[in-house]
């Protein structure tokens, strides 16, 4: 007997419901398991670098009063990148909390002398499943304290949205089965009826397989996402452990750079004019090459923001007479809005924006121009620095990164120094061409500016 295609629609649809419904438990699972992987990272790295502030942290907490607790709490918050912190007693009392309206939750369960020893790093997630929490317990004459530091992890909170759309696509996905087998289920077809495949039975084919490219393509969108932080993550680690490594050696060097320096400016003063010329070329080498490792150590050491209300007037002001003054080049002009200010680190800002302000006036050239221009944006603080020099093609732009260069004699650190300044203040640093011709460089600082009037 020949089977018709009705006949076989509704086992094909049960079918077709359980397969589904395994895929969406195996989604689920993996997307449990990559959240778990997300949550054991952002506690490796707040344990690793509490770890490393602990030396620091220690000896203001043994002190004992309010102003020493309050700088430690303060610097494991820096060190760990936390947004709020909190102080307890050995038997749980609450001592301090910052910011103080809401890091004051109380502690819960045994007191923090009966889970930690002294020295001891522990963690836990947030309420909101989108942070960590880590603990760590203080010795001291007074008696022992215990240290709260809630972090948020960008990565913990895209992992939960992502799971909680994967959810609805799969709860859309099932509900769309158990229509098309309530359809089926209803619907008699006669003797005469037309063996072709129903409209519902055709539908519920092409939603599946919409569904099904959608998923593979989310499939494919996860998995690169993945690799792509992985590699950052390794990067990362690579970086550290180069940067480690170099400030040692750097040390070293700039030591024999002094020695050098010092005995050729000697020989300078005291030879003949023609071993003069020699000591004197050594002697500038030696400072070119100063001027290298000192950039080199701006851009790798780990900086410590000191916030506060920055005139943004006076600051690039600055910038500009100390450029313009230290060597020829392009003219600048500086238009900044009246009263703007700026939250931030002075002297990064400050440090960044000479960098970007010396790659355009060397870009420019001597009888270039370079600008200057500051205001208000939206809540956020905007400058632009651009030139009339030959500008930046847009492959050069998009690989931004250290010792890469476009100039015969740069180090490729200018534009990387900047960049890692302004993402330390939370902003972000564009490139893009100037018309007719030029860079422009647009920093936009999302602090709250300040009215410095």
């Amino acid at each position: 007997m020949r089977l018709r295609p009705w006949s076989l629609a509704r086992p094909a649809a049960a079918l077709a419901l359980i397969v589904v419904s395994l895929l969406d438990v195996h989604g689920l699972l993996l997307g449990l398991g990559s959240h778990t992987r997300a949550r054991d990272r952002e506690m490796a790295r707040v344990d690793q670098e509490l770890r490393a502030a602990q030396p620091r942290i220690a000896p203001l907490i043994a002190r004992g009063d309010p102003n020493a607790l309050d700088a430690a709490l303060r610097a494991a918050m820096a060190a760990t990148s936390a947004t709020a912190g909190a102080a307890f007693s050995g038997d749980g009392r609450i001592l301090m909390a910052l910011p103080s309206d809401g890091a004051d939750r109380p502690w819960v369960g045994p007191p923090p002398t009966a889970r930690f020893k002294p020295g001891e790093v522990g963690h836990g997630v947030s309420a909101d499943a989108t942070g960590v929490d880590t603990y760590t317990l203080v010795r001291t004459d007074a008696g022992p304290v215990a240290l709260r530091l809630e972090s948020g992890s960008a990565e913990l909170r895209d992992e939960l949205r992502e799971r909680r759309q994967l959810l609805v696509v799969q709860a859309a996905s099932l509900l769309l089965l158990l229509v098309a087998l309530s359809l089926l289920a209803a619907l008699r077809p006669t003797a005469a009826a037309d063996p072709t495949p129903p409209t519902a039975l055709l539908a519920y084919e092409e939603a599946m397989d919409r569904l099904r490219t959608q998923g593979e393509a989310e499939s494919h969108r996860h998995e690169d996402e993945r690799r792509r932080m992985e590699g950052a993550l390794r990067d990362k680690e690579t970086l550290a452990r180069a940067g480690e490594l170099t400030s040692g050696i750097v040390h070293e060097v700039r030591n024999g750079l002094g020695t050098i320096v010092g005995y050729a400016a000697l020989l300078e003063r005291e030879s003949s004019p023609a071993q003069a010329a020699h000591a004197r070329a050594i002697r500038e080498e030696c400072e070119t090459l100063e001027t290298v490792v000192r950039r080199f150590m701006d851009f790798i050491k780990r900086e410590t923001l000191q916030i506060a209300p920055v005139d943004a007037q006076r600051m690039l002001s600055r910038v500009a007479a100390r450029e313009s003054r230290s060597r020829p080049g392009a003219a600048v002009a500086v238009s900044v809005e009246a009263g703007l200010g700026i939250q931030g680190d002075e002297e990064l800002l400050e440090r960044a924006f000479e960098n970007l302000v010396r790659n355009a006036r060397e870009a420019a050239g001597t009888g270039g121009h370079v600008w200057i221009e500051a205001r208000r944006d939206r809540g956020a603080a905007e400058v632009v620095v651009s030139d009339d020099g030959p500008g930046m093609n847009a492959e050069a732009r998009a690989s931004l990164r250290p010792f890469v260069t476009t100039k015969a004699a740069g180090l490729g650190l200018g534009l990387a120094i900047a960049l890692k300044i302004i993402q330390l203040h939370g902003g972000e640093m564009v490139l893009g061409d100037r018309l007719p011709r030029g860079l422009l460089v647009r920093v936009r600082l999302p602090d709250e500016a300040a009215d410095v009037r």
